[in-house]
């Protein structure tokens, strides 16, 4: 039974403008993968949710069974968990993707953490505005 934890980031320069994802998988304490990229222009929100969905892709590709996901973003996280409405189309297709990927794992979770618990996503995100 695999089980991850992702720590997962996205960025917007000029929200909306440029926007990169970050995501960190660890199984265990150890960092088994990471996904540093460009996605198309977009807002900050938009970048979260494709962090996630990517995080969530690569842990299923590997089979996982459990993955405890973390962001920095209170607004995706209250948006997933149903606290916060989202009303744009384009976010609700994206929380129907993810939540569509999220029900093929046994266990899934998420939770918001503050910005300096999620660095290496933080990181990952911005080093694909370099590449």
């Amino acid at each position: 039974m695999k089980k991850f934890k992702i720590y997962c980031d996205g960025a917007s320069k000029g929200n909306p403008g440029p926007s990169s994802i970050g995501v960190a998988v660890y199984e265990g304490e150890a960092e088994v993968h990471s996904i540093s990229r460009r996605i198309s222009d977009g807002t900050n929100n938009v970048a979260e949710w494709a962090a996630l969905e990517a995080g969530i892709e690569y842990c299923l590709s590997q089979d996982a069974v459990e993955v405890t996901a973390y962001l920095d973003s209170e607004l995706v996280v209250k948006q997933f968990k149903g606290e916060y409405k989202v009303k744009s189309p384009h976010l609700q297709i994206a929380k129907e993707k993810v939540k569509g990927l999220t029900s093929q794992l046994k266990l899934f979770s998420i939770h918001h953490v503050p910005r300096e618990k999620n660095k290496r996503a933080d990181k990952l995100a911005n080093l694909a505005f370099e590449s």
